[in-house]
């Protein structure tokens, strides 16, 4: 039995319009989704939004001071740091890291920093034990908040159901195609399919070409229109960067969609 790609949890009112020129427009209803659920983000639920927000606010200043210069201690502690934060259940691995793979860390970071290729960087990262393709791209997104952002089962979920439309309201496509697969035999939980080398690819082509091309075209569009979310931690009316798109995706599936 195949694993569900897409499901159609979200309301019919939240989609995307894709013109003939490659412009995006969001419904109503998707601008509402992203500016309360950015608002509302908590992870882990039992922690309020405020301590939530402020906790990935003070990961990315630890990170943003740590890095210059960038060295296989400091990788490794970056590495280590995002690993928790993440809830990766191969922290032990990443902590316990072997020379050879601290230094694979830090080649990996310094591409990802460096703004190089970033396809090459996530995926050295990805093949060092105890780094699966989502802790990777939490990585990327730690590393470059303005530009980067993560994919895990539950943003992955909410794109790939997320409608795109044509100017005409006819249905075109869903907005990603990431491959699922099952958590194990019971065929009750889907995760994001980052193991087989077959599947990786594909899915990290998907990040690369499809899902930060969009989480930042979503991203420009809603700060052009004037549209801004309060951030739980500081009090202050902030602009969107696609990490903060993806923060709304995760938080509204994680709480309402399919798991």
């Amino acid at each position: 039995m195949a694993p569900p790609q897409f499901t159609d949890d979200l309301p019919r009112s939240v989609f995307l319009v894709r013109s003939g020129n490659g412009g995006l427009t969001l419904s109503e209803g998707l601008v509402d989704h992203l500016r309360t659920s950015r608002g509302n983000y908590a992870w882990p639920f039992r922690n309020t939004a405020a301590q939530s927000q402020q906790e990935i606010i003070d990961v990315e200043s630890t990170i943003a001071e740590r890095t210059n210069p960038l060295t296989v201690q400091v990788a490794h502690q970056i590495v280590i740091r995002v690993s928790k934060w993440g809830g990766n259940r191969r922290h032990r691995i990443v902590v316990d890291a072997n020379e050879r793979s601290r230094v694979a860390m830090c080649e990996s970071v310094r591409i990802l920093l460096d703004e190089g290729n970033i396809t090459d960087g996530l995926s050295k990262l990805s093949g060092v034990p105890g780094i699966s393709l989502v802790i990777a791209t939490k990585i990327f997104r730690f590393c470059r908040p303005m530009a980067g952002a993560a994919v895990d089962r539950h943003a992955s979920y909410f794109f790939n159901s997320l409608p795109v439309r044509s100017a005409d309201g006819s249905f075109l496509r869903r907005s990603t195609e990431f491959r699922r697969e099952w958590t194990n035999a019971d065929h009750k939980n889907s995760r994001l399919a980052a193991f087989a080398p077959g599947v990786f690819s594909t899915n990290l082509n998907e990040y690369i070409g499809t899902y930060l091309p969009l989480l930042r075209q979503v991203a420009a569009e809603l700060n052009a229109a004037g549209v801004q979310f309060m951030c739980a931690a500081t009090g202050i009316l902030k602009n969107w960067t696609p990490a903060d798109i993806e923060m709304a995706a995760f938080y509204w599936w994680a709480r309402h969609g399919s798991r």
